[in-house]
This record gives C-alpha cells, sequence and structure tokens, in this order.
C-alpha cells in the first residue's frame, strides 16, 4: 500500500539512486515523493519529514524496503536522479516523472 501524502512542497516524485539508511553500502532505486516539511500518511501512522530529509518509495509496495519501513532518508544519501532504463534491452527508455493525483492532498 502506497502513503497517502500530505504535501507543503511540490514533491519531486523523480526516481533517484540512494544509499541505503540502514547500511551506506547497499544501494537503491526509489522515487521521491515527499520533501522537508511535508506529512506522509502510511497505514499505521503520520509523518512529518523533517528538513533536511526526504520520503521515497518503490514502485513495487508489496516487497519494496523504503521509508514505509525506514522512515525518512537523510538527502545527504540522495546521490542522483535516475533518468534511462538501461536494463533488459526491450525496455530502453526515458523515465519520466509521474505523479498520482489520487494520492496527494495540499496539506
Amino acid at each position: 500500500m502506497h502513503a497517502i501524502l500530505f504535501l507543503k512542497s511540490n514533491a519531486a516524485f523523480f526516481v533517484c539512486f540512494c544509499s541505503s539508511p540502514d547500511n551506506h553500502k547497499e544501494k537503491h532505486i526509489k522515487r521521491i515523493v515527499g520533501l522537508p516539511g511535508d506529512w506522509v500518511g502510511t497505514i499505521y501512522d503520520v509523518v512529518h519529514i523533517p528538513e533536511g530529509h526526504c520520503w521515497v518509495e518503490g514502485d513495487n509496495s508489496a516487497s519494496s524496503l523504503d521509508s514505509r519501513s525506514f522512515g525518512p532518508v537523510p538527502l545527504g544519501l540522495v546521490k542522483g536522479r535516475v533518468t534511462h532504463i538501461l536494463w533488459p534491452p526491450h525496455r530502453v527508455s526515458s523515465i519520466e516523472r509521474k505523479t498520482s493525483r489520487n494520492r496527494v492532498s495540499p496539506s
């Protein structure tokens, strides 16, 4: 299940490459869905994203280790933006920024 977002910011909704907050050697590809000052409602809690952090989610919510598991991610762990899919070859394409409007409401 995706989080319900209450956004102050115009959250980026872009795909990023980041280090895991639990193990900095572990790398993840996730979608940034919340920025500092935003509120995120999960099925268990409502979380305020503190300054210097973001909320990341994987596209496969059933098996994704993301902010729903480890909380807000320090922005310093975000290493870059993912712009293209390169593998497998039949899926080579650019990645568009997408916002699921049914998940977003202004705070």
